[in-house]
């Protein structure tokens, strides 16, 4: 009802549907800046994001947000549908004026695969098929190019790794750690390396629900069994070969998403994979190049909304388990349960 009221998009809504070549999964996000928040979360399961652009308005401070949140989220697939071209009468000139500054901005965040697609929804122009009405376009329409895109991961991390998100033991003979594979694969007899106690053992067993597995792969959740007692709770990572890391601080770039500002100098809860550990803010600033974070100068606080900022996080007296590219990297800080941020670091110490 607040939706129709508005005349807006609040909720993320999910649409599936399926064509001879593919099935699709669509959320529609919302684009209003106070619901940043639904966006992210719909941006944050997606494979590819599809930004409309307004030919009458142009690329807008929306467009810019929108992009860097998809960015941020990991997504490598952008299509820039350039919507309404039939109240700027079909111009190409016009098209190639937004199809510039979405170039600018391709540049500005660094966004991989991009692709921009002129059409109009109402009057059904590129949307399945090509039109007749833009015979100076020469690429494809939304969804044939949809349909055939690779959005499969490039590339691939090195070695293996596991966060433990729970240690099972059913009887005082067995000891397993279950979790989901963010990377490679794991097999009977492998040498593994715990993190953070820098332990080594070799696998004994591996389980997949109730069955004995010799090998297991990226995704599948596991129950592995070592062939020896370490010191391996919730939180710790076993590793092979893999670019995991230690660290006591970080830096990252972050969507701040609560009321409250963020600030220098407040404790917060940061969530490293299946880790949750204190940590404290030293310093918030705004990332160059990218002109979109906002700082309160006075206090050099993080607004609400507004990204990115840079914040160096010192955690805890404890060394943490860090991986600085995927899984493990692409974390959520939290303070109370109303305020969340997602976030990737850039840099440790």
């Amino acid at each position: 009802m607040a939706e129709r009221e508005q005349g807006i998009t609040i909720d993320v809504a999910y649409r599936y549907f399926t064509t001879d070549h593919r099935s699709f999964i669509v959320a529609d996000t919302p684009g209003h800046e106070e619901y940043t928040r639904n966006m992210a979360v719909g941006a944050s399961f997606a494979d590819l994001a599809v930004i409309l652009v307004d030919a009458k308005q142009g690329v807008l401070v929306q467009t810019k947000r929108h992009a860097r949140i998809c960015s941020l989220m990991g997504i490598k697939n952008f299509v820039f549908a350039v919507n309404k071209m039939d109240l700027v009468n079909y111009s190409e000139e016009v098209f190639k004026k937004i199809e510039q500054h979405i170039g600018e901005l391709t540049e500005e965040l660094f966004l991989g695969n991009v692709v921009i697609i002129p059409l109009s929804v109402t009057e059904g122009d590129n949307v399945t098929k090509k039109s007749a009405n833009i015979p100076w376009y020469q690429g494809q329409a939304l969804l044939p190019y949809l349909e055939q895109v690779d959005v499969a991961e490039i590339q691939e991390e090195k070695g293996f790794y596991l966060p433990v998100q729970r240690v099972c033991r059913p009887n005082h003979q067995f000891r397993g750690f279950q979790g989901q594979i963010e990377a490679g694969s794991i097999s009977v007899g492998d040498e593994i390396t715990t993190l953070p106690s820098n332990e080594k053992a070799h696998v004994k067993s591996i389980h997949i629900g109730d069955k004995n597995v010799e090998t297991a792969g990226k995704g599948r959740p596991v129950t592995i069994q070592l062939d020896r007692e370490v010191d391996v709770s919730r939180g710790c990572v076993l590793s092979v070969d893999s670019n995991v890391k230690m660290a006591s601080s970080i830096t990252t770039t972050l969507l701040w998403m609560d009321d409250t500002p963020l600030e220098n100098g407040k404790n917060y809860f940061v969530k490293l994979g299946t880790k949750l550990i204190p940590g404290v803010v030293t310093e918030v600033a705004e990332e160059n190049g990218t002109g979109n974070g906002k700082v309160n100068v006075n206090t050099r606080a993080a607004l609400k909304g507004q990204i990115p900022v840079v914040v160096e996080v010192p955690v805890g007296t404890d060394e943490v388990t860090l991986q600085l590219a995927e899984k493990i990297g692409e974390y959520i800080k939290k303070r109370t349960a109303y305020s969340v941020q997602v976030a990737q670091e850039k840099d440790y110490i």
